[in-house]
């Protein structure tokens, strides 16, 4: 098949979306077919030298211009595949949810989140029409995860919906590959100082100051603690994690606990997976509730590190409470420290969650999703 992909954002760009289009799209190649790429300008990089192109001729607006750009590039595909989160087109950009009226092929639209677009000052309920009319305009949807596909479903009543997950955007490397990088050592973190990792962008909805806040309990309590966030933490596309990440940081010099944090910056995939490994326990304390729409839970998991994450908005018999996974309500620092604790006295408690989840990590490899995405395509062709 020829399939274009549309995306808000690509590698040197920095956020999940892009990963997870890269991690796609090579997947979609190495199974023979050819795949193009449809971004925004900024991702025209030398280090881009995957095996599929890369067409980056969209602007930062993502303006009605660029929509005909899209419609004339894609004409010929046999299908054009839109990879949607609203933050990744900008916090301006009605036209992007017109762009299934005016493809010429099949358009099959993922949706990464729910999250509603900014549109313009005043846009209301028109921000909710604008990601469900696209869906309506669209010949298949794909959802990420059970809570969106419920949604979805519910919203839309219609057979041409299917959820398939995402992937971690970070390959699990064996300690052998890994054995010259010493983490502990590059930020002079001591043997005896307990590692909590976060991994992710410092968005609002990810829980960043609860973090500040358990960190600060447990230096109250006398527990030697470091935490390392680790990789990118503000993106290339949502301007709000600036924002939010400047406010956890003012709340870590209010609290005091500043200098027990340590920031690795962006990592290559070798480093990030050096850093995640390094860490004790991971403490990911979503606001919204766990979910697998969210890389960096993905990411904890193939890693197999022991993770502690806030209850899920509805029910996931995957996620097992201290069996592959440590689960708390969100906005409540006093049950992670306590749950830190547990885990930090208990090092059998530890080796098991973190096998049970990467056991559970097999059911998100990304060929599995390749497979799952090229077996929808050909069914919403065959409905065309």
């Amino acid at each position: 098949m020829n399939i274009g992909i549309v995306t808000g954002e690509y590698p040197p760009m920095k956020g999940g979306v892009g990963d997870y289009t890269r991690n796609l799209a090579l997947h979609l190649t190495t199974a023979g077919h050819k795949v193009q790429v449809i971004t925004d300008q900024r991702c025209v990089s030398p280090s881009n030298n995957d095996e599929h192109k890369i067409i980056a001729n969209i602007s930062k607006r993502w303006s009605w211009l660029d929509l005909w750009r899209i419609r004339s590039t894609t004409s010929e595909l046999d299908v054009v595949c839109i990879q949607y989160q609203a933050a990744a087109y900008g916090s301006m950009s009605p036209p992007i949810h017109f762009l299934p009226c005016l493809t010429i092929p099949p358009t099959i639209i993922t949706f990464h989140d729910f999250e509603q677009p900014y549109l313009f000052p005043k846009a209301g309920n028109l921000r909710k029409h604008a990601i469900w009319q696209m869906a309506r305009c669209s010949d298949g949807i794909i959802t990420t995860n059970s809570e969106d596909y419920r949604i979805c479903t519910k919203a839309l009543s219609t057979p041409r919906v299917v959820e398939i997950p995402i992937g971690s955007n970070i390959p699990y490397h064996s300690m052998d590959r890994l054995s010259n990088i010493d983490i502990r050592a590059q930020y002079g973190i001591g043997e005896d100082e307990l590692i909590i990792g976060y991994f992710g962008l410092m968005n609002k909805s990810k829980g960043g100051k609860t973090l500040i806040q358990t960190l600060a309990s447990l230096h109250s309590n006398d527990i030697p603690a470091r935490l390392l966030l680790i990789g990118e933490l503000t993106g290339s596309t949502d301007a709000t994690n600036a924002k939010y990440y400047s406010e956890v940081n003012k709340l870590a010099h209010d609290l005091g606990v500043a200098k027990h944090i340590v920031k690795t910056g962006y990592l290559n995939p070798l480093n990030t997976s050096a850093a995640l490994l390094c860490c004790d326990l991971m403490v990911l304390p979503f606001i919204d509730g766990a979910s697998f729409r969210h890389g960096s839970l993905l990411a904890c998991l193939t890693h197999g590190c022991p993770t502690i994450t806030t209850n899920p908005k509805s029910e996931n018999k995957r996620l097992q409470n201290e069996t592959n996974i440590m689960l708390v309500p969100p906005n409540h620092p006093t049950s992670i420290v306590k749950t830190i604790k547990k885990l930090h006295e208990n090092a059998m408690l530890r080796t098991n969650i973190g096998q049970a989840a990467m056991s559970l990590s097999r059911d998100f490899e990304w060929q599995n999703i390749a497979d799952q995405t090229t077996d929808f395509i050909d069914e919403v062709l065959m409905k065309h």
